[in-house]
């Protein structure tokens, strides 16, 4: 009789750290405030974390394989279609994409996100992988302040015009009080 034992100590510490390591990137995942995604080649989503279908307006079941033609409009599309083919070109990773989604409800938002390639075991081109944040108060807020230093800005202006006609009328004040004196004195 034969026996055959073998230590399995080593793979079961392995598949132990794996798990523990799947469970803390998931736990990452469900709780950044950003939304994390992947799209195949043709920009169809594949992967997606909660903030992600929060930030869209969608549910995941309505957002598993969407496109995202479906949901910017033609110029943003565009946009996103130039950024993703130089991605893809290059290899190279972008960090400041920005573009406009319209969200299910047909709310616009402004969207800031990341880009980066996925690629298999054998260095094949599969997809894309980014960030997502929406930045449409941080923007709006932005707008609402260049509106605020423009009304000052012309305030300012109409304050230095304001000053520099009362300083005119002062001294032409001035003019007509020797005037006035000298016609005063001329009748006498």
């Amino acid at each position: 009789i034969l026996n055959f034992l073998n230590d399995i100590t080593e793979r079961k510490q392995a598949e132990g750290a794996l798990r523990q390591s799947e469970e803390k990137y998931r736990t990452i995942l469900e709780n950044i405030e950003d939304g994390y995604y992947e799209v195949d080649i043709a920009g169809n989503l594949t992967f997606f974390n909660d903030s992600f279908s929060r930030i869209y307006g969608y549910s995941r079941e309505e957002l598993m394989g969407m496109n995202d033609r479906q949901y910017t409009d033609q110029e943003n599309a565009k946009k996103l279609f130039q950024a993703f083919n130089r991605v893809y070109k290059t290899g190279d990773s972008t960090k400041e994409l920005d573009w406009e989604i319209i969200r299910k409800d047909g709310a616009r938002r402004s969207i800031e996100a990341s880009v980066s390639l996925i690629e298999d075991s054998s260095g094949n081109r599969i997809g894309f992988r980014g960030l997502i944040r929406d930045v449409t108060e941080r923007k709006r807020a932005e707008e609402e302040k260049a509106t605020l230093q423009e009304q000052l800005r012309q305030s300012q202006k109409i304050e230095a015009i304001g000053r520099l006609a009362g300083g005119i009328a002062h001294d032409f004040n001035n003019l007509l009080t020797v005037i006035k004196g000298y016609s005063q004195f001329s009748l006498i």
